[in-house]
C-alpha cells in the first residue's frame, strides 16, 4: 500500500536525483513541466543569485528600479515598490514576498482569504477563492497533520484527516488528487508557484529543510509565520506537500524565502523556461512591465 508520506518521499527522491545529477549543468527554474507538457521547450535564460550569465539575454548587469506590479487588476504589498516592513527589501526582493499577490511583506504568510471555513482549497498564488479560473483543487481533510488536537495546518476540527475521503464538489478522491491535477492548474497556477511550495501553499521553510509549512492563509486568521517563528508550529503549521502539484525546492535553485542556490552551485549556469529572464539579487536587471520575480524567474502577473 502506498502512503502519502511515501508518496512525498517518493517525489523529493525524484528532486535530490536531478540535483546529484552535477549542479554544474544548467538547471531550469521557475516552471518545472516537462518541456512535452504544453510549456513549450526549455529556452535560454541568465544567471541567478551570482550565477554566471546564461546563453540567452538578461539586460545589462545590475539591478534596476522597482518595477510596481499587479494581480487581477490590483496592487499589493508585495507589488507597490514601498519596503513595507522597513527592513531595507523591497517587494519581490524581500524573502517574505512569493508572488504579486502576497499582501504581506513582513510575513510568509500570503494575507489571501482562501475560502473562508471551507476545507477545500485552490491555487493559493492568485488571489481568488475557487477553480474554476486555475483548476486546482484539494482539501485539507487529505492531509496527514491534520490530525487531533490542533488540526494544522487550518486549525478547525471539520478538516480533520480522513484517508478515506474524497474532495467535496469532486468525484475524486484524496489519492487521485494527490497523483495528478487538472492541465488547467498546471498551466495556470504552477508557474505562480515558488520553487520549494506546491500550488495550495504548502512550502519548505526554510529551504531544504525538509520540513513544510502552510502560508495559504490570512493573517487575521491567527497565523503570522515569518522567519523568526518558523520553529513554532503553532504560527508556521505543518502541512504535506501534494506531489501531483509540487515546485520542489532543487539543489541549484532560488527557492522559497530567497533562499539561493546550495554552495556546490555557485559555478553553474542557471536557466529560466521558455526563454524568461533571470531576475533577483543585486547583480540582475528587474522585470519588465507585466512580469514579477517569483523565484529566480520573470513570471507573467496574473490578470
Amino acid at each position: 500500500m502506498i502512503t502519502l508520506r511515501s508518496l512525498v518521499a517518493l517525489c523529493l527522491a525524484v528532486a535530490a536525483a536531478r540535483s546529484a545529477a552535477g549542479c554544474s549543468d544548467d538547471v531550469v527554474i521557475g516552471l518545472d513541466r516537462p518541456p512535452d507538457a504544453g510549456t513549450g521547450e526549455g529556452g535560454a535564460g541568465g544567471s541567478g543569485f551570482g550565477g554566471s550569465a546564461g546563453s540567452g539575454a538578461v539586460g545589462e548587469a545590475g539591478a534596476g528600479p522597482c518595477m510596481p506590479a499587479t494581480c487581477a487588476g490590483a496592487q499589493f504589498a508585495c507589488g507597490d515598490c514601498i519596503d513595507n516592513d522597513a527592513d531595507g527589501n523591497t517587494d519581490a526582493d524581500d524573502g517574505e514576498c512569493l508572488g504579486p499577490c502576497d499582501d504581506t511583506e513582513d510575513s510568509y504568510t500570503l494575507g489571501i482569504e482562501s475560502g473562508g471555513t471551507s476545507c477545500r482549497e485552490d491555487c493559493a498564488f492568485d488571489r481568488d477563492s475557487g477553480s474554476g479560473n486555475d483548476g486546482c483543487v484539494f482539501s485539507h481533510t487529505c492531509d496527514e497533520e491534520s490530525m487531533a488536537p490542533d488540526y494544522p495546518p487550518t486549525g478547525r476540527a471539520s478538516c480533520e484527516y480522513d484517508p478515506n475521503g474524497s474532495v467535496p464538489g469532486t468525484n475524486l478522491s484524496c489519492a487521485e488528487l494527490r497523483m495528478t491535477q487538472p492541465d488547467t492548474c498546471l498551466d495556470v497556477c504552477l508557474p505562480l508557484t515558488p520553487n520549494g511550495c506546491d500550488c495550495f501553499g504548502c512550502c519548505e521553510l526554510p529551504a531544504r529543510s525538509g520540513r513544510y509549512v502552510w502560508l495559504g492563509g490570512a493573517v487575521d486568521d491567527g497565523a503570522d509565520c515569518n522567519p523568526a517563528s518558523l520553529g513554532d508550529s503553532s504560527v508556521c503549521r505543518p502541512c504535506t506537500p501534494v506531489p501531483s502539484c509540487l515546485n520542489p525546492c532543487d539543489e541549484c535553485e532560488v527557492c522559497a524565502g530567497n533562499a539561493p542556490p546550495a554552495a556546490s552551485c555557485s559555478g553553474g549556469t542557471i536557466e529560466c523556461d521558455a526563454g524568461r529572464q533571470a531576475c533577483g539579487g543585486d547583480q540582475m536587471p528587474p522585470c519588465v512591465a507585466g512580469y514579477y520575480c517569483i523565484t529566480g524567474c520573470c513570471v507573467p502577473q496574473p490578470t
